[in-house]
Order: structure tokens, then sequence, then C-alpha cells
């Protein structure tokens, strides 16, 4: 014995502060996506100069210790 199960959605027009919400919802990932590639750009270019820091600083560690 089998089941099969239909299931039909109910369908129904929006309102236009229902459009409004779902178009300002893809504004709003858009913008959180773009500022979040922003940010990235901008911090890993930072990462290569506290990496580099850090590479000097840990070459030379006699200068930081104590005699």
């Amino acid at each position: 014995m089998s089941l099969q199960f239909e299931t039909q959605a109910t369908t129904r027009e929006l309102t236009a502060a229902e459009r409004e919400w779902i178009r300002r919802q893809g504004m709003t990932a858009r913008a959180l996506a773009d500022e979040k590639r922003r940010i990235l750009a901008r911090t890993s270019t930072r990462r290569d100069e506290v990496e580099r820091v850090r590479e000097l600083l840990d070459r030379d560690t006699r200068r930081f210790t104590r005699r």
C-alpha cells in the first residue's frame, strides 16, 4: 500500500507593503554582502602588514629582553 500526499499551496496576492518588505530584505542582504567584501578587502591588506611586523619582532627578540 503506497501513500501519496498531495499538497497544494494556497496562493494569494501580496499587498504593496509585503512586496516592499520583500524588496527591502533583498536590498539589505546585498548591502551587507557588499560591506563584508569591502571589509575583507581592507583587512586582508592590513593582515599582510601585521604579519610582516610580527615577523620582524619575532626575528629580533634580543632587542626586547632585559639583561
